[in-house]
């Protein structure tokens, strides 16, 4: 046996692992691919690279298949459908778990729920944020070796454990339901694309079944209904491009974890400075309205402002920006809406943001300008 010339022949070895990872990188093949990105949508591997800065990323179980016996007629599955590791955003580490459309519909299946659960202790442990890109029909329900969903409560328990103390960000890029709809709901920042995504406890063919409802996505979850009616997602972004984008701006206003400062940034806009526009903005006379976002965009550094769910209960403005390079969070009346009057929804909008800013040490500016709480029986009810 020592002897043998194949003993220390280690060719055979590494040319098998280099073609498990061009197995992994295919996703789910060529079909499925181009049947992604004819849907608008960009691929799981093409979000990740957009994501993190340039050659940072560091992927965690790369080659897992889905181990269910049940399903080995459909081959080798890419990463379970689910790509998981940590790579940098600005020079700071952050971890990802993000869902494959193109791997049985990017569904929660025992083997990907392991790696998740390795991402979620990796983030406490090491006291970094998390970013979901959810693209995914929710849990696997083919799976033949037992209930793989069954155990996915960890991941709410564990997700209100991270809550407060990493930054949680949730970006809905496909249609999503059931598990992978409740993760958003969690998380601290949930934009979605807006003509490509969805959330809603079923998806539209159960609907039809449960209940003869015949609705597609975007009617019952879309990024309209989320942002504007039930106030559960954040902003509507135009496509993955500006998500991604978007997901990396927000992470600059916040630390690593909570036990850290704010990151502060150089500008170039004095912290002194004089505002005296702002007397061409707000009127003396208290009843005529204004748009308080101009004034908003007047203090604070550079006018660059990222306000969060502008269209639900707009009669409060609320959103990060920065003041002499550090990370503040705005809560402004809105005049031009219900004359800037509170009610229910401007309420709870407002405390959600407070707790937010609380929990990451983000120090609050309020720009005051409200009569009192909308009254009646309608806000009674």
């Amino acid at each position: 046996m020592s002897n043998s010339p194949d003993l220390h022949d280690w060719k055979p070895l590494v040319e098998d692992l280099a073609e498990r990872r061009q197995q992994a990188l295919a996703m789910g093949g060529p079909e499925r691919v181009a049947r992604q990105e004819g849907m608008g949508k960009w691929t799981v591997r093409r979000r990740i690279d957009a994501l993190f800065d340039p050659g940072t990323f560091v992927e965690f179980g790369q080659l897992a298949d889905s181990m269910d016996p049940g399903l080995a007629a459909k081959g080798f599955m890419a990463a379970d459908g689910c790509v998981t590791g940590v790579g940098e955003i600005d020079g700071r580490r952050v971890a990802v778990c993000a869902y494959d459309f193109t791997v049985m519909a990017g569904s929660m299946g025992a083997v990907n729920e392991h790696k998740t659960a390795r991402m979620r202790e990796v983030v406490l442990r090491q006291r970094i944020p998390i970013v979901w890109l959810l693209d995914s029909a929710g849990a696997r329900i083919q799976a033949s070796s037992g209930s793989t969903f069954a155990g996915a409560g960890a991941l709410f328990r564990e997700q209100v454990t991270l809550s407060g103390v990493v930054p949680q960000v949730a970006a809905l890029m496909g249609h999503c339901a059931a598990g992978t709809a409740y993760i958003p709901a969690l998380a601290d920042f949930l934009p979605m694309v807006r003509s490509t995504s969805s959330m809603a406890l079923a998806g539209r063919h159960l609907v039809k079944a449960a209940t003869g409802e015949d609705v597609d996505e975007l009617d019952m979850g879309g990024a309209d209904v989320h942002t504007k009616v039930s106030g559960v997602a954040d902003l509507a972004v135009a496509d993955d491009a500006e998500c991604l984008a978007t997901v990396r701006r927000y992470l600059g206003f916040f630390p690593a974890h909570n036990q850290e400062a704010p990151p502060v940034t150089a500008t170039d806009d004095p912290v002194d400075r004089r505002v005296e526009d702002v007397y061409d903005i707000v009127p003396t006379a208290p009843r005529r309205a204004y748009d308080v976002k101009r004034v908003v965009e007047l203090v604070v550094d550079d006018g660059d402002f990222l306000e969060l769910k502008p269209d639900w209960a707009r009669n409060i403005v609320t959103g990060l920006a920065r003041v002499g390079g550090q990370p503040v969070g705005i809560l402004a009346n809105q005049p031009k809406v219900l004359g800037g009057a509170l009610d229910v929804n401007a309420a709870d909008k407002a405390a959600r943001f407070v707790w937010l800013c609380d929990a990451f040490g983000i120090p609050l500016v309020f720009l005051h300008d409200v009569p009192g709480f909308v009254v009646g029986t309608a806000v009674e009810k």
